[in-house]
């Protein structure tokens, strides 16, 4: 049983996920395949980058990661195939996979030339469907990296720009790296790097931490947090940080020691 893991911004009410499983399920039925997620913001290569980075090492060894997030589907941007020596990642060539790069140790880099393994009609579209599927599919049936096309090297691919927060003589400056279901803001400061005690603002409103617990905050304001991922987070008890700040990703965040 082979673990295909799907992240797309495609939502929940069109039926794009679920024919994405059938093209996957008609080339290798015995695929087992989990949903990561499927509501990134649409187009947000940074959200995708970020929710990847964050979950595909806590799956089993060769497990095959699927990310479309796809604002080029159509254009001369390349689909892609890499491998790791414990993961495999299949999508566009657009940056979504940049923190992965940087991270594990690349065996190989495949540009999906390789047609016969594609479905026989390809839309300007749905490549989630027409090529990243199925070769997600025969990746999984035992077809080796090599065999769906030329080797890249890891310079030639598209890469997102460097994001690490700043630090200042009285703090740090980050960004909102990822909005949750909740509310809540994760940014791109690594807690571990910050004092106990800190003190910041977000938008037009001022913030405290570290709070060891969400139920220990004052409720209706904002306070900091370690979270689960080891990155700075805001939230409001029983609030939600991103409905009252009008929050998106990529907005600044001071932090004061």
């Amino acid at each position: 049983m082979q673990i295909i893991t799907l992240t797309t911004d495609f939502g929940e009410v069109d039926p794009y996920v679920g024919v994405v499983k059938g093209v996957i399920l008609n080339i290798f039925p015995y695929a087992k395949i989990i949903d990561v997620t499927h509501n990134i913001a649409p187009q947000d290569i940074w959200q995708a980058s970020w929710i990847i980075e964050n979950s595909y090492h806590y799956f089993p060894h060769g497990t095959i990661h699927l990310c479309v997030v796809d604002p080029g589907v159509g254009s001369e941007r390349k689909p892609i195939l890499f491998e790791t020596r414990n993961y495999f990642f299949i999508g566009p060539d657009n940056g979504i996979f940049t923190s992965i790069l940087e991270k594990e140790e690349v065996i190989n880099i495949i540009e999906l030339t390789e047609k016969k393994y594609w479905l026989p009609n390809i839309s300007q579209t749905f490549h989630g469907r027409d090529i990243f599927a199925p070769v997600a599919a025969h990746l999984a049936k035992g077809t080796t990296t090599k065999d769906f096309g030329k080797l890249l090297q890891k310079e030639e691919l598209v890469k997102l720009q460097s994001n690490d927060f700043t630090k200042t003589e009285k703090g740090c400056v980050g960004i909102v790296k990822h909005i949750d279901h909740f509310g809540n803001i994760i940014t791109n400061i690594s807690s571990s790097s910050l004092p106990n005690k800190i003190s910041g603002r977000f938008k037009n409103l001022d913030f405290k931490g570290f709070i060891s617990n969400y139920s220990e905050a004052e409720p209706n304001k904002l306070f900091a947090i370690k979270g689960s991922h080891s990155y700075l987070e805001l939230f409001i008890n029983k609030g939600n940080v991103a409905k009252a700040t009008n929050a998106k990703t990529g907005d600044k965040v001071e932090v004061r020691f």
